[in-house]
């Protein structure tokens, strides 16, 4: 079954961790995929599948931002789907101990969701969907994920209100609220005090596989979440109830 047969869809920072699986998971159910990457344009291509494209830009940049969102449009036809995904540099550290250029770069990436969803607001055809990935990290009090999380909550605010906006066109705004995956960012991620490297505070006892995920992104782009609208889906094998 070929869920999303048919359908368009963009991918930002799709060549590498969640955002590839993400990609990954749409081509196999027939969806025509553009990918954005910055560095890696073989990864980004193998994500994309036969049918999909590979498009490079710095998200950061509103320019070259702007520009993959009218190029996906055109390599594709149109838009179905985008995924919100890219979010370079962490910004962790302690609240009081954070730089200048830190916070300036994170407030870059805030402006880069802002934008992101604007497009895909303005681009997205009637009865398609946007997906923002957020982060668990918001229901957590973890001293040094601060900044990342006020960013992610507030990007899944700006899904509520774009939702409601779109909504007159039938399309839907969510969120998918991942806990720790296994990427390659794993290793700079500072787990709770007493937390295992292996547990993530999971009660799996695990991280969770960007595959894993990307099968909830893959729901939520597919007819099956069709009633699914203005909500954050939580992915993170009950992690934030750990606490």
């Amino acid at each position: 079954m070929r869920r999303l047969e048919g359908k368009s869809a963009l991918i930002t920072g799709g060549s590498r961790g969640i955002g590839r699986a993400i990609a990954e998971a749409y081509a196999r159910e027939g969806a025509r995929v553009a990918v954005n990457y910055v560095a890696d344009e073989r990864a980004a291509l193998a994500a994309a599948g036969g049918e999909g494209v590979a498009l490079r830009a710095d998200v950061t940049d509103p320019v070259e931002l702007r520009t993959l969102f009218a190029e996906a449009e055109r390599a594709l036809g149109g838009l179905d789907i985008v995924v919100a995904n890219a979010h370079p540099g962490l910004g962790h550290g302690l609240l009081t101990e954070l730089t200048e250029a830190t916070i300036d770069q994170q407030l870059a990436v805030f402006k880069s969701y802002i934008l992101s969803l604007q497009e895909a607001g303005r681009r997205v055809r009637d009865g398609g969907v946007i997906i923002a990935i957020s982060s668990a990290a918001t229901r957590l009090a973890l001293p040094t994920t601060g900044l990342y999380a006020s960013i992610k909550l507030a990007i899944e605010q700006l899904c509520r209100a774009l939702s409601r906006e779109l909504a007159p066109r039938g399309v839907r705004v969510v969120t998918l609220s991942p806990g720790l995956a296994r990427t390659d960012r794993i290793a700079g991620v500072t787990l709770p005090q007493g937390a295992a490297a292996g547990d993530a505070t999971s009660p799996f006892a695990r991280p969770a596989e960007p595959e894993e995920v990307a099968d909830a992104a893959l729901f939520l782009a597919s007819s099956e979440a069709r009633w699914v609208n203005t909500s954050t889906l939580y992915v993170n094998g009950g992690s934030v109830y750990a606490q």
